[in-house]
């Protein structure tokens, strides 16, 4: 059995409810999310559920969403996600066990890096980015 994560925008991983069926599963991302959903792939054994109109309503930047998605990808994302961000498997399924450590120990480390800025700021933009991506990859790998 597996589980499915809403990534709140301050960093809160929080664990849903997850029915058995498609309709009862979309309406539990669209409660979490806010409103419509739309859903996006960033690595092949998850699938990101963001509102549809995040931005256009103005919703928070989700800084540990963007970060997880930049890691999964191998990439800087050019684009935010706002809102809350809902994590499954693929096709609405639960995710493994494995993914949701990765989910978990990415927004731990975004979380740790951003408690830091408190007392230190980052130099700028750039390496402000180039700092949280570091400590997300350091906390994928000493999952391994």
């Amino acid at each position: 059995m597996g589980t499915v994560l809403r990534i709140d925008v301050g960093g809160a991983v929080v664990v849903l409810p997850w029915p058995g069926d498609d309709a009862g599963r979309r309406q539990v991302v669209r409660t979490a999310v806010g409103g419509p959903a739309d859903a996006a792939v960033y690595h092949r054994r998850t699938q990101f559920h963001v509102h549809g109109k995040g931005q256009a309503e103005r919703l928070a930047m989700n800084l540990p969403a963007w970060v997880l998605a930049s890691v999964w990808r191998r990439m800087e994302i050019t684009y935010g996600f706002y809102g809350p961000v809902v994590v499954t498997g693929p096709q609405l399924g639960a995710l493994d066990e494995a993914m949701a450590a990765e989910v978990r120990a990415v927004c731990a480390a975004v979380a740790e890096v951003r408690e830091e800025w408190v007392t230190r700021q980052p130099a700028g933009e750039w390496q402000a980015r180039a700092e949280l991506l570091a400590a997300a990859r350091h906390g994928v790998a000493a999952l391994a």
